[in-house]
């Protein structure tokens, strides 16, 4: 019953044609933390190309970095730079494969350690949330 309310939500919002190629859950903590976590628009950018690829959790994923160029409308340099930015950052791990095995060369990537900080630091920005919100109410 939730999931069918959860999905009429997400059609009134963006329509059926708007949802035909699947939709992605974004914990909204992220946008908060994205100053806080040093993020750039294009690191941001490209942490969202990532996660539509990323459906379990334990999973890596393996999107190809001219697919991501694409679709952001930049070089694939650009793609690989900020790439190396999030391993540098510790938001994202990379592990690289070799050309004649299962995934041809193509890099992995795990978004577990973004998740992990997403998950210890967003409580801390919910309580600063609260209080400059009741802060203000009271001025």
């Amino acid at each position: 019953m939730v999931k069918e309310e959860n999905e009429a939500k997400l059609i009134d919002k963006w329509g059926e044609g708007g949802l035909c190629l699947g939709w992605t859950a974004l914990p909204s903590s992220l946008m908060f933390l994205q100053a806080q976590l040093g993020l750039t628009s294009t690191d941001l950018n490209v942490l969202l190309n990532l996660m539509i690829h990323w459906w379990d959790a334990k999973d890596r994923i393996y999107p190809s970095q001219d697919s991501i160029a694409y679709r952001m409308g930049v070089s694939k340099r650009t793609v690989q730079r900020t790439l190396d930015r999030l391993v540098d950052l510790e938001l994202i791990e990379v592990k690289h494969t070799k050309r004649n095995g299962k995934y041809g060369g193509r890099n992995l990537y795990s978004l577990t350690p973004l998740s992990r900080i997403i998950e210890i630091n967003a409580p801390m920005v919910k309580e600063a949330f609260i209080s400059s919100k009741e802060f203000k109410e009271n001025e």
